[in-house]
Parts: structure tokens; sequence; C-alpha cells
């Protein structure tokens, strides 16, 4: 009796340990393709499945020596399916047209934004811009 006690206590109390399923993951590939000046960013997203309501944030800056930055950001809706999943955010430039670009000033944000407005997850990476035609 004793040790389907100790096996139920230990079984409790692993179970308490594991933590729960992540209500909103991002990951930020680090590689963006870059054609006509518009910028392609992928993003794994994971939010709970069937809810409504979840957006993507990404924010891109290419970086090169010498000539200006190129900055952009969008927006996109999630769809919810319970496992990560890829997202791929076309981003435009909000002046400077993006450019192939290994500098390593060159970074990209992408938040997963709840329902109600807050942000549940963030990746920041460095990133490469690679030209694609």
């Amino acid at each position: 009796m004793r040790s389907v006690v100790v096996v139920a206590t230990a079984g409790l109390l692993l179970a308490a340990a594991l933590p729960a399923h992540a209500a909103g993951t991002a990951w930020l590939h680090d590689d963006s393709y870059v054609s006509g000046g518009e910028a392609t960013a992928y993003v794994d997203v994971d939010c709970p499945e069937g809810e409504r309501g979840w957006t993507l944030k990404v924010r891109l800056t290419s970086v090169r020596p010498g000539r200006p930055s190129a900055t952009g950001s969008a927006t996109a809706p999630v769809t919810c399916r319970g496992v990560p999943d890829q997202n791929v955010i076309d981003v435009r430039p909000d002046s400077t047209p993006f450019f192939g670009s290994h500098d390593e000033r060159s970074s990209g944000v992408a938040d997963v934004i709840r329902p109600d407005g807050t942000v549940a997850a963030s990746s920041t990476r460095r990133m490469h811009f690679y030209v694609w035609s």
C-alpha cells in the first residue's frame, strides 16, 4: 500500500511540474527573401486550437554600411491549430526598399498578439536577407 501511495504522489508531482500547453508561441526564422524591394518573413506560431482573433506582427530591418536601412512591418491574422504552424508574411518597406544583407545589425521581431491586444509571445532574431528574383 505504501508503494502505491509513493507512486501516486510521485505521479502527481511530476504532472504538476510539467508545463501546460503554451498559450501562444512564436519563432521567427532568421532568413528572409527579398524580391522587388519587399521582404518575406517566416514565423512558426502556436496558439490554442480553434481560438479566433489572434494576429502576428512582424517588423524587419535590413542594414548595409553606406546606405540607408530598410525597415517595414506587416500584421496578419493567425489560424490557431493548437500546434506550431508556419506563417509566411510579406513585408512592404516603409520607404527604402529591402535589399540583400547579412550585416549583424539586420534584425527582425515577430509578435503573436492575443485577441485582447496583449502580446502572447515575441521572437527577436538577427536576420539574413537573400535576394530572390
